[in-house]
């Protein structure tokens, strides 16, 4: 099972070109068993791991082109054979044919749905970024990928000052608002390969692979701006504590990472908020 998930993740990977060769290898090496040993091995079920494969990381069409393929080589093969006359050929072909297309079409609807409830569920429905769950996997990832590879990436923990008196004096709705104006400024602001998050209530979270403390603090010198600007446009009088870790080390989990900077971003709330901390991370000492 560890085996198939790594090989899924991989195929995740990869452009969809990639996998439409690889069905077309994993096909032919179908074609070449069935001449040798189709007439002893019904093989045509194992011809349904190309086409699914095709179906779900690339698209219906592809996935029904594949199954129009598989019959025209099982067609070819059988027929080059002799195994059946003229009449049976036609409604065996058929038969593939419909099969096969209807399976690729199934799979890529069930991918289509499977895709729109996983996003669903990783995303914060009132500002349409990622939710805590979503956050989280994407840091385990950045984690992985950083140890293995040896980058470092910093991680930004965001807590809107005062954000209890704007629910209490203008209510939920404006509240709300306010939330979604947030996640806008910081989408806009940030790189498109960076992680957006609202973790919670008025906390936020941004991760920043492959990104050092001075291109950090370029990063959120912008986004700080872009907040003020707005917060004062819609007469807001929140602020905003910030920390910000730039993690050259890697620590042991996810937990650790989110109390370095939550704790850091806490140093500052507990302070005169309305401010960034920087705090490089080496590991402990």
């Amino acid at each position: 099972m560890e085996r198939l998930r790594t090989i899924l993740s991989i195929l995740d990977k990869r452009s969809n070109k990639y996998v439409w060769w690889l069905c077309l290898l994993m096909l032919f090496s179908l074609a070449i068993l069935t001449v040798l040993f189709g007439k002893d091995l019904f093989l045509e079920v194992f011809y349904i791991f190309p086409i699914t494969i095709a179906s779900w990381y690339g698209s219906s069409k592809a996935g029904v082109a594949l199954a129009l393929f598989s019959t025209l080589i099982l067609l070819l093969i059988y027929a080059y054979q002799e195994r059946i006359d003229a009449i049976a050929l036609f409604y065996y072909g058929l038969s593939c044919a419909v099969s096969f297309s209807i399976l690729a079409i199934l799979i890529t609807n069930f991918r289509n749905v499977h895709r729109v409830e996983s996003i669903a569920a990783d995303t914060d429905s009132l500002t349409n970024v990622y939710n805590s769950r979503g956050f989280y996997i994407e840091l385990a990832n950045e984690l992985v990928r950083s140890s293995r590879y040896e980058h470092i990436f910093s991680l930004a923990y965001i807590d809107i000052d005062d954000f209890k008196a704007i629910n209490d004096s203008h209510g939920h709705p404006v509240g709300d608002q306010l939330l979604i104006e947030v996640a806008a400024c910081l989408k806009d602001s940030l790189r498109a390969t960076d992680t957006i998050a609202r973790l919670g209530g008025d906390e936020f979270a941004c991760l920043l692979p492959e990104t050092g403390q001075e291109e950090a603090k370029a990063a959120f010198k912008k986004a700080s701006q872009q907040l003020e600007k707005r917060m004062t446009y819609c007469k807001w009088p929140v602020t905003f504590s910030v920390g910000l870790v730039t993690f050259e080390v890697m620590p042991d989990d996810i937990k650790e990472v989110i109390k370095i900077a939550d704790d850091l971003m806490y140093s500052v709330k507990n302070s005169d908020k309305n401010n960034i901390s920087y705090k490089i991370w080496q590991g402990k000492v």
